[in-house]
């Protein structure tokens, strides 16, 4: 008769302690706590298995962090959510008077109206050229160019675009030399840049805070290319300038009956949208996307209303509620945990099928702002998951594929710190290279 072995339980226990212990997950949750360079600042970690839901290892996981740009993991979330495959581009409606016709125009807050990045799907600009009844536009109310939080010092620079309800062009100009030549898009400003000399003129091109004027020093009419945001202009001159024909904005007393029943013109897929938010951070869609967001949900392009609903009645099981202000992160104003992260991503990792999902975050060493980072062996990347960058801020949010094939959920938050970025990006690389 075979004799049994018998292991003693304790040794058992020890035994699984020592195996747990020294996984991959409690190694990096240990270096994590150690690490020379995040110890330099305040760091929170998460890490989680899609399949259970399971914490595999947390460092200040409950505790709030400025996200920066990972605040569009919400924004993405909320619009997979509201709405269906394509954005809505405008609504309108068609008035019969005297035997002439007026279309009434609603204006969705859609980012991509004459986008030069979205030049494929322009068909409610189409609709518009074509049509031969006067235009008007649906009044909306007036909205402040700027998020709660945002750096007024900013409003130069192309990645904080103003927000508005029509926006057009992505709110910005595009300035291009060609030869000696400077092409200026859309035409409706070619005369609004003044060439100054370089003592008179700032340091590189710039445009007046409140004006659409731009001073261009000559020296640098040597650069290539500029985009500029301009700030609020009359949609419906920008729009009457551009479709070479009057357009009108309406005014409240027109529609006292109030309006008949909006029908809806599409515009640009929701996944290609989404894809240019998350791969190259794109401040300006992120915040438009929510605003269409509560016109979608609410019918009315507040993004307050929409944030509150989402928190209130959607993710209602974050660990930690987020202070959740933009859409796009520039504001200071929010903050998220690490955990609270982890769970919208796992929210999405359970709702959305894989092979759409992964290719709307930017992939390690590929593209968009991880085509530097995180590059695997062979050319296949191992790291699909958005950046958070903004000064003293370096976060990173997403999935990760183990050296088993099997998918992770992780969220690196730094907040703190002084200098360049690059020591904290190193330092995540070789962590996660680890798993």
């Amino acid at each position: 008769m075979m004799a049994t072995l018998r292991i003693p339980l304790i040794t058992l226990l020890a035994s699984l302690f020592l195996l747990f212990a020294c996984s991959p997950a409690r190694q990096i949750q240990r270096e994590v706590k150690k690490s020379p360079v995040f110890n330099r600042a305040f760091t929170g970690f998460t890490l989680l298995d899609p399949e259970t839901g399971r914490t595999l290892a947390d460092v200040n996981g409950d505790h709030y962090f400025t996200p920066a740009s990972c605040i569009k993991i919400l924004t993405l979330y909320t619009c997979l959510k509201v709405l269906g495959d394509s954005v809505p581009g405008l609504e309108y409606q068609t008035l019969l008077q005297d035997s002439h016709s007026t279309i009434v125009v609603k204006a969705t807050a859609d980012p991509t109206f004459l986008h030069p990045k979205f030049q494929d799907w322009q068909a409610p600009f189409q609709f518009l050229k074509n049509r031969r009844d006067s235009i008007l536009l649906y009044p909306q109310p007036e909205m402040d160019r700027f998020g709660p939080g945002w750096a007024w010092d900013d409003y130069p620079y192309g990645f904080q675009p103003e927000r508005s309800t029509f926006p057009m062009y992505g709110n910005v100009v595009h300035f291009l030399k060609n030869e000696d030549v400077l092409e200026i898009q859309p035409p409706f400003f070619k005369n609004d840049f003044v060439e100054l000399p370089y003592y008179l003129a700032p340091a590189e091109m710039k445009r007046k805070e409140f004006e659409n004027q731009w001073l261009v020093p000559l020296i640098d009419l040597k650069i290539k290319e500029r985009w500029l945001p301009f700030t609020a202009v009359n949609p419906a001159l920008l729009l009457s300038d551009t479709l070479g024909k009057p357009v009108r904005e309406a005014g409240l007393y027109e529609f006292e009956n109030g309006p008949k029943a909006w029908q809806t013109l599409y515009s640009t897929p929701l996944d290609t949208v989404m894809r240019r938010m998350m791969h190259q951070s794109d401040n300006f869609i992120a915040e438009q996307m929510l605003l269409l967001c509560a016109g979608k949900k609410f019918n009315t392009l507040d993004q307050d209303t929409l944030i509150q609903w989402v928190l209130d009645s959607v993710l209602t099981e974050l660990p930690q509620r987020p202070k959740w202000i933009d859409g796009s992160g520039l504001s200071r104003y929010n903050l998220m945990t690490p955990q609270s992260i982890a769970t919208v991503l796992l929210r999405l990792w359970r709702e959305q099928p894989q092979e759409a999902l992964l290719p709307l975050f930017p992939a390690g060493g590929v593209d968009g702002t991880l085509s530097e980072w995180y590059a695997g062996k062979d050319g296949k990347p191992y790291v699909f998951a958005k950046t958070g960058s903004m000064g003293s801020v370096s976060c990173l949010s997403g999935y990760v594929r183990t050296r088993r094939g099997k998918m992770l959920i992780f969220s690196f938050m730094h907040n703190h710190f002084v200098g360049s970025s690059r020591e904290w990006k190193a330092e995540m690389q070789r962590m996660l290279e680890r798993l």
